[in-house]
């Protein structure tokens, strides 16, 4: 099998990463625990304006060296080790993720390196895309999992044959009664987490 991973809010913690650097510009509070996020938009539920997100940014992409390659991951090595475990049988990843290049290394070479600093993977490839449904289509991905529904629904459109998973967060749970109900995106499932998305490909 095929399986398509995004990396932030799946693996890797980018609220904690982006708020630390938030913190230290702005004096705002650290999110540790993405179950704290709101909505997307930082402005919507955390005590900083437009103006301020893109001065954090503007940290990142100009004083902060390989700010991806720091973030912290939101799963446990047994997760880690359960991926290794199923490349030994066969499978295969890509992660595919929507990160920009930052001050220092490239977005792909940070994430190749971080994956390669929590797991024993010996062949997996990253894939820096904004787009993520025709990259599916193309590399034959089988199993997907995003935070993201925009890129799910995406996913399921462009990617019919591929079974796509919303991992549900506090801030993308407003997509899961429409996805539960509707019987256009039938290729989409849900899960509460990593552990059970790779659950649903082991069990078939």
């Amino acid at each position: 099998m095929n399986i398509g991973v995004d990396m932030d809010g799946i693996l890797a913690n980018f609220y904690l990463g982006f708020s630390t650097i938030a913190n230290k510009l702005f004096e705002t509070p650290i999110v540790t625990n993405i179950n704290d996020v709101k909505t997307y938009r930082w402005e919507n539920w955390y005590p900083m304006d437009k103006k301020q997100h893109n001065a954090v940014w503007h940290e990142i992409d100009n004083k902060v060296p390989n700010f991806w390659l720091g973030l912290q991951p939101l799963v446990n090595n047994n997760i880690f080790l359960r991926m290794q475990n199923m490349e030994a049988m066969g499978h295969n990843f890509f992660f595919i993720t929507s990160r920009k290049n930052t001050m220092g290394k490239s977005a792909l070479r940070q994430t190749k390196e971080w994956l390669e600093s929590y797991t024993a993977l010996k062949s997996f490839s990253v894939i820096p895309s904004h787009r993520k449904g025709g990259i599916i289509e193309r590399a034959e991905i089988n199993y997907f999992i995003d935070d993201l529904p925009e890129n799910v629904i995406e996913a399921a459109i462009e990617a019919a044959k591929c079974k796509s998973y919303l991992l549900v967060r506090p801030y993308n749970a407003y997509a899961i009664e429409f996805i539960q109900k509707s019987h256009k995106y039938k290729n989409i499932g849900i899960v509460y987490s990593v552990e059970s998305f790779l659950d649903e490909i082991e069990n078939k």
